[in-house]
Parts: C-alpha cells; structure tokens; sequence
C-alpha cells in the first residue's frame, strides 16, 4: 500500500482504479470488490522497493527452490 500512496502523493492523475465485479453477499468484506488499478509513474519510482518488500531469506539453497 505504501506504494500506492507514494503515487498518489506525486500526481494522483495518474492513478486509476475501476470496479471489475461486485461480489454479492454473503461473500466477506474483504472480498466483496474485485478491482483493477494502473498507474503511470516517473522513471525515479521503484515499485515493490521498501522495506516490507525486500527478502526475508538473502540466499535460498537450491535443494529448496527447486522443489
């Protein structure tokens, strides 16, 4: 989400997001809308680039990638 605020925060022009489907009860809140966002954003943003996207695990051994 911190992502989507940092383009907000730049231009929010440039941040569109349109119901695709409404899910009728007794579907939960959380699921309720599904919807499709696009953004353009300058050269300088990096998405997925903060701290709660980074990896918890540096180097996974391949014995474990692979399976």
């Amino acid at each position: 989400m911190d992502d989507v605020f940092k383009l907000k925060n730049k231009n929010s022009e440039l941040l569109k997001v349109k119901v695709e489907r409404v899910n009728p009860v007794p579907t939960t809140l959380q699921l309720r809308l599904l919807c499709n966002m696009t953004a353009e954003w300058h050269e300088d943003f990096r998405p997925f680039s903060s701290r709660e996207y980074q990896s918890l695990v540096a180097d996974i051994p391949m014995a474990y990638a692979s399976s």
